[in-house]
């Protein structure tokens, strides 16, 4: 692949990036410092478990954002930039892990913040991005990767990772290793 090639999937990743932030960081704050922003309970000190969720979904979009740049070839949420199916890294254990990711976060920033709007408006981000997925994603990923994405689809979950690894070379999913 080209410099230039390279470099059009890393701004387009870092678009994704962009947009990513502002509707997990800068719409949250919005709703977080709003006068009619509603707390679900007081949770005390469990609400310092919601950054280490926060910190799990950030690893977890860096690492997607990873394997769209150097495997797929690609940028994430940009449908026709993608020159390659991704079955590495979170993708061996489940379809969506960036959506996952970023559902971590948002709930992570709930926890937190004790809000029942981000609890809401994580709601509501689940239920566009699973229409997304299904009616614009996968047919699209279908058409484009033919039968490698059938088969993927048919193994990996879209929502609920699996701890075992799928591995196309061999389209079954590897066996626990021991130590």
């Amino acid at each position: 692949m080209s410099a230039k090639e390279n470099f059009a999937n890393a701004f387009g990743t870092l678009i994704c990036g962009v947009v990513a932030f502002a509707f997990g960081v800068f719409i949250p704050f919005k709703i977080i410092t709003a006068e009619n922003h509603t707390i679900f309970a007081e949770i005390g000190n469990l609400r310092f478990i919601g950054p280490a969720f926060i910190l799990i979904g950030l690893l977890g979009t860096l690492a997607c954002y990873w394997n769209f740049i150097f495997d797929a070839k690609g940028a994430p949420l940009i449908e026709g930039m993608q020159k390659h199916l991704i079955v590495k890294g979170l993708y061996r254990h489940v379809r969506n892990p960036i959506y996952i990711s970023w559902y971590l976060i948002l709930f992570g920033e709930a926890v937190y913040f004790q809000s029942l709007d981000l609890l809401i408006y994580l709601a509501g981000w689940m239920v566009f991005f699973h229409i997304k997925v299904v009616y614009s994603e996968e047919p699209y990923l279908s058409v484009t990767f033919g039968e490698s994405y059938e088969s993927y689809r048919n193994s990996v979950r879209r929502w609920v990772p699996r701890f075992k690894a799928y591995n196309v070379e061999t389209n079954e999913f590897e066996n626990e290793k021991t130590i």
